[in-house]
C-alpha cells in the first residue's frame, strides 16, 4: 500500500504501476486511449477499462492532472510537484502553459469559507489564442 498526496492509503497494483511509469515518460497530456496504445506498444498487459479506472483514480488522489479539449475529452499529464493543475490553454492548437495560480486559489478559498464552504475545489483554465495562432 502507498498514500497519495491527499494521504489515503491505496493498494500499488502492477497495473497501476505500469500506468503511472508509462505517464512518467511521455511529454506533456495524453489521453487514455493514447496512453493505452503506449503501453501495448511497450508489451504492457494493460486493459483500457484498467487505464480509465487508473488514471481517474490517480487524478482523484492527485497524484495527476488533467485537463479537457475544446472537444471535451479528458487528458492526463504527470506533475512531479503538487498543485501544477492551472492552465493558460489556447483554443486553436491546444497548446497549454502550466501557471502559477495561488494567488487566485487563495482568493477562492478564502471567499468560500467566508460563506461557510468545504472541502473547496478549484478549477482556473484560461483559454485563448496563443501568440502563433493569433
Amino acid at each position: 500500500m502507498t498514500a497519495g498526496r491527499h494521504g489515503e492509503r491505496r493498494y500499488q497494483t502492477r497495473q497501476r504501476r505500469a500506468v503511472l511509469r508509462a505517464l512518467t515518460t511521455v511529454s506533456g497530456f495524453i489521453s487514455a486511449q493514447d496512453l493505452y496504445a503506449h503501453l501495448r506498444h511497450a508489451g504492457e498487459p494493460v486493459g483500457l477499462g484498467t487505464v480509465y479506472r487508473t488514471l481517474h483514480g490517480l487524478a482523484d488522489a492527485g497524484d495527476i492532472d488533467t485537463t479537457r479539449t475544446t472537444t471535451g475529452e479528458q487528458l492526463f499529464q504527470y506533475c512531479a510537484q503538487p498543485g501544477c493543475t492551472r492552465f493558460l490553454v489556447c483554443r486553436q492548437c491546444g497548446r497549454r502553459v502550466a501557471l502559477d495560480a495561488r494567488p487566485v486559489e487563495q482568493w477562492a478559498t478564502a471567499t468560500a469559507t467566508r460563506h461557510g464552504f468545504t472541502d473547496i475545489d478549484l478549477v482556473v483554465e484560461i483559454t485563448g489564442r496563443c501568440a502563433n495562432c493569433a
